[in-house]
């Protein structure tokens, strides 16, 4: 675990980690089908992003890398199968981890908010549509901007000017 998310219980990092996977089966199954194509390019992402992050991630990433697809397969097939009812339960997890992005700096909050975000919109938009134009399906939009994560904001400029 890196310095920024010292201020965690080793538990409330895992629930951190789970949130990527958790995110990639809320977008890649909310139109109840969970394309090959979005799982390997969920997959695909954890790995780049923990090679390559513009922000200070990287090792939460590796984390998340080394844990991913274990933790996929056990989503899969724990949650219930009608999409629905999968998606409401993803949601009500994920929004358990608003309480503990609380206790990250405001910066790192910030930066793994907007990291969730890309990635969620990333799998929408790996399968489906005309060469990748309108894939992201009726049901994805319902929950690509995972509305049950608060919003965090970050003005780095800003932060810069008060010191």
């Amino acid at each position: 675990m890196n310095y920024q998310f010292k201020d965690l219980s080793a538990e409330e990092y895992q629930q951190l980690v789970d949130a990527v996977p958790m995110i990639a089966l809320l977008i890649a199954g909310a139109d109840d089908h969970v394309d090959l194509k979005e799982h390997t390019w969920a997959e695909k992402i954890v790995k780049i992003r923990s090679y390559h992050n513009a922000f200070d991630l990287k090792a939460y990433y590796k984390d998340v890398d080394s844990q991913f697809s274990g933790l996929f397969e056990r989503l899969i097939a724990e949650m219930p199968t009608d999409a629905n009812v999968r998606c409401e339960e993803l949601s009500r997890r994920l929004s358990g981890i608003n309480a503990i992005m609380k206790k990250l700096p405001m910066r790192t909050s910030s930066q793994l908010y907007n990291s969730f975000l890309s990635y969620a919109d990333q799998i929408a938009r790996s399968s489906g549509g005309f060469l990748r134009m309108m894939a992201v399906s009726r049901e994805e939009v319902a929950w690509v901007g995972l509305p049950m994560i608060d919003p965090i904001f970050f003005d780095e400029l800003e932060d810069e000017e008060e010191e």
